[in-house]
């Protein structure tokens, strides 16, 4: 499953989805982006990230879902 949105809000500190958008981006997350414009971030992902010892971030991320905002 994925995140809820009061999850995203404490994850980022963004209340707005663009700006949730940026700070995922920024901060190595992967997600996707729905119709809406929210990012979605696969709950996997954000504890795989957060349980593990390694804190190697991703080398790529979403940068279209930045673009589709535009």
């Amino acid at each position: 499953m994925f995140l809820s949105a009061s999850e995203l809000q404490e994850l980022t500190g963004y209340q707005k989805p663009a700006l949730q958008l940026r700070w995922l981006a920024e901060n190595g997350y992967s997600f996707d982006v729905r119709c809406d414009g929210r990012p979605v971030v696969s709950r996997t992902h954000y504890e795989g990230r957060h349980s593990s010892s390694d804190k190697a971030r991703p080398s790529a991320f979403n940068l279209a879902a930045l673009d589709s905002l535009q």
